[in-house]
């Protein structure tokens, strides 16, 4: 019973509807617009989907976003006046010195907390941070957090499975 009603809370995402495509369109979405990437890889392991697939597609899709909002970051000009909008002069420049010391480590970093990690892929494209450093630490990092989302999502639909409510 708790496990149907969980069903049609999690099926109702737009993405869920195409499965492993769906998923990958809500990844490389999620990168510019947050939509909830969780709900709808945990809906696709509650219809039964291999946790394996969803990993896959989960960590590859992030990838691709994230590399999509590094070009995005690029275009300097039009970021930077979005930027300027809610930080000051001293911030951009000291953010920006910050990157080019710790960038990869900031990068990392970020790249395992949602929302956030959009917005330091945006600030390594505008400001040109090393791309192979970058899509180095955003890949392991993204990957990292796929596998942390479908390993306790596949827990979690594991244990409601097992139980007879």
């Amino acid at each position: 019973m708790f496990i149907d009603f969980l069903k049609t809370i999690l099926q109702n995402p737009f993405f869920v509807q195409y499965g492993l495509e769906g998923l990958f369109l809500n990844c490389v979405f999620a990168s510019i617009i947050p939509f909830p990437i969780v709900l709808t890889s945990t809906a696709l392991l509650l219809d039964g989907e291999n946790p394996l697939l969803v990993f896959l597609v989960m960590s590859t899709g992030s990838v691709v976003g994230g590399i999509v909002t590094y070009f995005i970051g690029q275009d300097g000009k039009k970021m930077y006046r979005l930027l300027r909008k809610a930080h000051n002069e001293g911030h951009y420049s000291k953010n920006s010195e910050r990157l080019s010391r710790h960038g990869w480590i900031i990068i990392f970093a970020l790249s395992l907390v949602p929302i956030l990690t959009e917005i330091v892929t945006i600030i390594a494209g505008v400001q040109r941070y090393n791309f192979k450093k970058f899509a180095i630490s955003m890949a392991v990092a993204r990957t990292a957090s796929a596998f942390a989302s479908v390993y306790f999502g596949n827990l979690f639909v594991q244990y409601f499975n097992t139980l007879k409510l």
